[in-house]
């Protein structure tokens, strides 16, 4: 006869339910029984009264757990076989990691210059690490990886940035009409300018200037300090700082005034660091022009 016994409650109600068991298979107590008791793969045998499973468990020394599930069964030749068995824990343990995301940058030139936007926002990847648990009756843990996977990639945050130069109208004094339109920095300083004609120049550094003007209207000397003559987009220059014959773009930094392209051909006592002096042909103009930042984009 089998009788399991419910793995709730205490060893006490378990090892009761096994002698009312025996009990009723044998009608008596036999105290000349033989018990043979499995736990796991150890097996002992003990003798006693038929109906005292938990003194024939102390006596081979098993303790039974409230999570412990003992079976009784009545052998042919009288011997009680009881079976104690001991539950394994199992349980899948996940870990979620997280993977960046990079961001893309990308010229709009519909976008005014210094502006930025988002086109795509970014979101992190996910990678699971899984691992299975498992915990032995005697308490042992034991863990196997069971390997990762990928669950999602990550997605690329996309941000556009602007290159447009909002043209402003020439003034009077401005040397040209062709003004700057757009801006293409390379990151590194240098980059390519547009201009209103759809002339494109290649730039390797821009300066921030402080710019005066001269003329030789009312002087003698027409010659620059490089021999040539003065003119209109020869223009005056530190040279250590601006070597000569370097050709650059030239515009007021509020953009009303474009000088346009000029070649550092002459030099000034004043003319020192970041400083330049624009020829123009009039006395008027050089007092209209007065002093004034200017940017000086440096043409490769």
């Amino acid at each position: 006869m089998l009788d399991r016994i419910p793995r709730a409650g205490r060893a006490a109600a378990l090892l009761a339910a096994a002698l009312l068991t025996l009990t009723l298979a044998t009608g008596s107590a036999d105290p000349s029984t033989t018990f043979e008791i499995v736990d796991g793969e150890t097996s002992y045998v003990v003798y006693g009264r038929s109906g005292e499973v938990e003194t024939a468990l102390a006596q081979a020394g098993v303790a039974v757990g409230p999570r412990d599930l003992v079976t009784t069964d009545v052998q042919t030749d009288g011997t009680v076989r009881v079976l104690v068995e001991r539950p394994v824990t199992t349980y899948e343990e996940t870990i979620r990691e997280y993977l960046p995301y990079e961001t893309l940058r990308q010229e709009d030139p519909d976008l005014p210059l210094g502006q930025e936007t988002v086109l795509q926002a970014g979101t992190q990847g996910v990678v699971v690490d899984r691992t299975k648990v498992v915990t032995d009756p005697d308490g042992t843990v034991h863990r196997y990886d069971l390997g990762s996977a990928v669950t999602a990639q990550p997605v690329d945050e996309i941000v556009a940035y602007g290159t447009k130069v909002e043209a402003v109208p020439a003034s009077w004094l401005s040397v040209s009409d062709d003004v700057l339109t757009n801006l293409d920095p390379d990151g590194s300083g240098g980059g390519v300018l547009t201009t209103a004609s759809g002339t494109e120049m290649a730039y390797t550094q821009v300066l921030r200037c402080r710019a005066t003007a001269y003329t030789t209207q009312r002087q003698s000397w027409k010659l620059t300090a490089t021999g040539t003559t003065a003119r209109v987009g020869a223009i005056a220059v530190d040279p250590d700082v601006i070597p000569y014959g370097t050709r650059m773009f030239i515009v007021s930094a509020d953009g009303t005034i474009t000088y346009g392209v000029a070649t550092a051909e002459d030099c000034g006592g004043a003319i020192q660091g970041n400083r330049i002096d624009l020829f123009f042909d009039t006395y008027d103009e050089c007092i209209q022009f007065g002093v004034r930042d200017c940017d000086v984009y440096l043409l490769a």
